[in-house]
């Protein structure tokens, strides 16, 4: 019977910090996974342990990030004459007048990528669609440009820093002394 207890204690723990992140997504990511999915017949892949992933990085915050999606697409069907117009009018009728365009590429070879960005409040919101072939990724990220700026400049995750720097400087120490003689 404890066993039982503790179960559905954890259970409803997880429970609680699972579904806030999935409730709280925002309407406009899912209404560009939504048009994704239902104007080019696009599957989305399964991720193993994307929750986990999101859970960490909302608890870790690793370069000012502090949330973020991220959904795979496969088997997109579309009009390479026409995918780019749809794409533009979609992200337009998606995003709310607040998100700015920042970059659209198209490649020769069929690439296409779409990046917005939009302040919100201290924090910068980022969307970000490629689409290469018959395949497609949405990102939408949500992070502090202060503490990204710290981390470019000085590399750290969990306290151990990245930089090559510190890499250089303990190639270049001089070996220990205090051998016995």
């Amino acid at each position: 019977m404890k066993k039982i207890i503790i179960s559905l204690f954890l259970a409803a723990f997880l429970f609680t910090l699972v579904v806030p992140n999935v409730s709280a997504k925002d309407k406009e990511y899912e209404a560009i996974a939504k048009h994704l999915q239902t104007s080019y017949q696009a599957k989305k892949v399964s991720i193993p342990f994307m929750w986990l992933a999101r859970f960490a990085v909302r608890i870790v915050k690793p370069a000012g990030v502090k949330s973020f999606s991220f959904t795979m697409f496969e088997n997109l069907k579309f009009s390479r004459d026409s995918l780019d117009s749809e794409m533009q009018s979609a992200m337009r009728n998606s995003l709310n007048p607040e998100w700015i365009p920042l970059l659209r590429i198209r490649s020769r070879d069929g690439e296409q990528v779409y990046a917005y960005m939009r302040e919100s409040g201290k924090d910068i919101k980022m969307m970000l669609v490629t689409i290469n072939k018959d395949e497609a990724a949405l990102v939408r990220a949500t992070f502090n440009p202060d503490k990204l700026a710290d981390f470019i400049n000085n590399p750290r995750i969990f306290g151990v820093s990245l930089s090559d720097q510190n890499a250089a400087q303990i190639k270049s120490s001089p070996p220990d002394s205090t051998e016995s003689k």
